[in-house]
C-alpha cells in the first residue's frame, strides 16, 4: 500500500517564498516542488540565493520532493550544448535545496515528426540521466503538451529507453490533448517518479480541481496504491487561476468554471479538493501521511 503525502507547486498560492510557505503551512502540505520564487524562475536564482532559500524552508519545516525545473522544455533543433549548460545548473539547484529529484522533459518537437526525433530524444535523455545519476539525483519526466513524450504510448518507450528514467503521471495533461489516462499510468508505473495533481476536461479545455474532471484522479490513487509499498508524492498543481508563471509553462489558454478572489483562494480549493477526493477514497491523514 502507498503511502501518499502532499507537496506543491506552492507559486501558484503566492508570489513570494512567504508567500508560498504560508500557503503550504495552512494547508498542512509540508513539501513544495520550487518553479518561481519573487517572479523569477527558481534556475535565475543564484547559489547564494537558493541556499537562502532552503536555510528559510528549514526554518519553517518545508522540504522540497523534487525540483520543478524547466529542464527539456527546449526545442529539439535546438544546440543541446547549450541546453545542458542549464542543466547543470538545475543539478547544482537539486543538491542545494536538498532533493534527489528533478521535474524535467523529453524536448518539444513538431508532433507531425515525433519518428524523425525520436532518436535524438533518447540520445539526450540517456546523456542527461547518466550525468544525473552520478550525483545520486534522478530525473522525473512529466507528459507535457508539445514534446515528445506527451502520450502514452511514448512515456512507456522513454521508460523502456533511458535507464534510470522516472515518470512523472500528470492526468490533466493527458486529458487536454485527448490521451487515455489509464494508458498513461499503466506506462508511469514502469518506473513511477510521483504525481502531478490536476484534473481536465477535454472538449471544453478546462482544468478543474481534482475529482472534477475526466483524470479519474480517485481511480488512480487506488491503483496506485495497489501497485506499491512506497511514498508517493501528489505534487498539487491546481491551474485554476492565472499566475505569474502560467505563460511561460503552459500554452493552452487558462479556462475554469470557478472565480476566485485571488491566486491563494484558488490554491485553497484546490487543496481542499484534493484531500475530499482522498478521503472519499477511503483515506486518512495521520502526521503528514496519507493511507489506506
Amino acid at each position: 500500500m502507498a503511502e501518499y503525502v502532499l507537496s506543491a507547486f506552492a507559486d501558484e498560492g503566492g508570489t513570494t517564498l512567504a508567500e508560498q510557505i504560508c500557503a503550504l503551512k495552512e494547508n498542512g502540505i509540508g513539501f513544495i516542488e520550487p518553479r518561481t520564487i519573487d517572479n523569477r524562475p527558481i534556475l535565475q536564482l543564484s547559489e547564494e540565493e537558493l541556499a537562502e532559500v532552503k536555510a528559510k524552508l528549514d526554518e519553517n519545516g518545508i522540504k522540497v520532493n523534487s525540483l520543478g525545473s524547466p529542464i527539456g522544455k527546449y526545442d529539439i533543433t535546438a544546440p543541446f550544448d547549450e541546453h545542458l549548460a542549464l542543466f547543470e545548473k538545475a543539478l547544482r539547484a537539486c543538491e542545494i535545496l536538498g532533493t534527489d529529484k528533478m521535474r524535467m522533459f523529453s524536448f518539444f518537437v513538431d508532433q507531425k515528426e515525433l519518428a524523425t526525433y525520436k532518436e535524438e530524444v533518447i540520445r539526450r535523455l540517456n546523456v542527461m540521466t547518466e550525468l544525473a545519476a552520478a550525483r545520486g539525483i534522478t530525473l522525473c519526466h512529466e507528459n507535457e503538451s508539445l514534446i515528445w513524450g506527451q502520450m502514452p504510448g511514448e512515456v512507456s518507450e522513454l521508460i523502456d529507453e533511458v535507464k534510470g528514467l522516472a515518470a512523472i503521471f500528470d492526468p490533466a495533461n493527458y486529458r487536454m490533448n485527448n490521451g487515455d489516462v489509464m494508458e498513461g499510468i499503466k506506462a508511469t508505473l514502469k518506473n513511477l517518479a510521483y504525481l502531478h495533481i490536476k484534473d481536465a476536461v477535454y472538449a471544453s479545455q478546462t482544468i478543474l480541481p481534482a475529482g472534477e474532471g475526466e483524470g479519474r484522479i480517485g481511480e488512480i490513487l487506488d491503483i496506485v496504491n495497489e501497485a506499491t509499498d512506497k511514498v508517493v508524492y501528489l505534487t498539487l498543481e491546481p491551474h485554476l487561476m492565472d499566475f505569474f508563471a502560467y505563460k511561460s509553462i503552459d500554452e493552452h489558454e487558462l479556462r475554469g468554471k470557478y472565480s476566485f478572489e485571488n491566486n491563494r483562494a484558488a490554491f485553497d480549493f484546490a487543496a481542499n479538493a484534493l484531500k475530499k477526493l482522498l478521503t472519499e477514497h477511503g483515506y486518512k491523514e495521520c502526521n503528514g501521511i496519507w493511507k489506506k
